[in-house]
């Protein structure tokens, strides 16, 4: 492909990964905060065409680097695993059944044990998708915090490791506190609402027993939304057009047996979730932004820039600039290198360039062992 193309589509990609972060954190606070469901909803389309991008994205660069043979090297040393991580799986599993309940018309209707097994995946999922994050890492080559290469290597691998384990620890300690049965909010709030639903489906050939328990949920229990029996309203808390502005895909959990129907509001949980999901959010956020313009100048300061003196020391006839060493770091071993390159180097050299008759610096192996203070044997 023509460079200058491929220049432009690197260009898109990163302002993609920006633009994606940016839809990553209003998704969430949107349901923090309780925004309308149209512009919710517009969130997660945006959500799933950008899922959709990056999956495509990934599928070409996997198939150009099989067509070269470097399908390896592009999965590992290019971070090619950040690039199907941050797409395949969010599509398949986030943004995909997202957008196919709001283009098909809703979801369908789990009963409340599955809804809380369900609600317990989407848990993961929002946490899995702060690995989005991962991409970001992937454009601090282009980030010109310093002109080493070994510096944004070093730094997108620490920051790469760093992202990657919190998000597997999250992940991790979500399945197992799942497999355990660990009981928190969620078990609490279907086991409440389960105890409701089971004692008006017991009611519901005593009408007058089922009116006076709505009555008293009515003022007391405000995640009960709707009642049914044999497909017929017998109570609502909302109208039809609150519950097209205020809820959506997760939002309510549903309970059936016979002829009797309840649906319960999840809303109070699934902000929870995205309060954590925001948590997080922010902690990644932080985790990369300390490595890149705290620890990113502190690996040149320390790493880098004394390596790139002593290089041009040794490359370059006329440069002859001491490499300074700070007191705390002095026992570090480049520094200790650098002693040597000061003492050692740097006056020798400088005896050879006072040798008009000398040819530019010409070291043997003896004065190599003399820099080292190395003994002959």
């Amino acid at each position: 492909m023509n460079k200058k193309l491929i220049n432009v589509l690197e260009s898109v990609v990163i302002l993609a990964i920006f633009l994606v972060l940016i839809q990553t954190f209003l998704e969430d606070f949107a349901v923090l905060t309780g925004w309308k469901m149209r512009f919710r909803q517009q969130l997660m389309i945006t959500g799933f065409f950008f899922d959709l991008f990056f999956t495509i994205e990934f599928i070409i660069r996997l198939y150009y680097a099989i067509a070269n043979r470097k399908a390896f090297v592009y999965l590992t040393s290019e971070r090619g695993w950040i690039d199907f991580l941050a797409s395949i799986p969010l599509l398949m599993l986030n943004s995909g059944p997202l957008a196919f309940s709001i283009f098909f018309g809703g979801s369908a209707f789990l009963g409340l044990g599955g809804m809380l097994n369900l609600l317990k995946v989407i848990k993961a999922i929002r946490i899995a998708r702060i690995l989005r994050f991962l991409r970001i890492i992937k454009i601090f080559r282009r980030i010109k915090n310093t002109d080493s290469p070994m510096a944004q290597r070093h730094v997108a691998n620490i920051t790469a490791i760093g992202v990657t384990v919190l998000v597997f620890s999250l992940l991790i300690f979500t399945f197992l506190t799942g497999s355990l049965e660990v009981k928190g909010l969620d078990t609490f709030i279907f086991s409440h609402q389960e105890a409701i639903a089971a004692q008006l489906s017991s009611q519901q050939e005593n009408k007058t027993a089922l009116a006076a328990s709505l009555n008293i949920l009515k003022e007391t229990e405000e995640s009960l939304l709707i009642v049914k029996i044999s497909g017929k309203a017998v109570y609502s808390r909302f109208d039809n057009g609150y519950y097209e502005q205020n809820f959506g895909p997760g939002e309510y959990s549903y309970f059936s047996e016979g002829s009797f129907e309840a649906f319960f509001d999840l809303r109070p949980y699934v902000q929870q979730l995205s309060r954590e999901s925001l948590l997080f959010f922010v902690i990644v956020v932080f985790v990369v932004l300390s490595f890149l313009f705290i620890y990113s100048p502190h690996f040149a300061l320390t790493i880098s820039d004394p390596i790139h003196v002593m290089r041009r020391g040794l490359q370059e006839e006329d440069y002859n600039l001491e490499v300074k060493i700070p007191e705390k770091y002095q026992d570090d071993d480049v520094y200790q290198l650098a002693r040597l390159y000061n003492e050692k180097y740097l006056p020798l050299k400088a005896r050879n360039q006072g040798d008009e008759n000398s040819l530019p610096l010409d070291l043997e192996l003896a004065d190599i062992k003399d820099i080292l203070g190395e003994d002959d044997k």
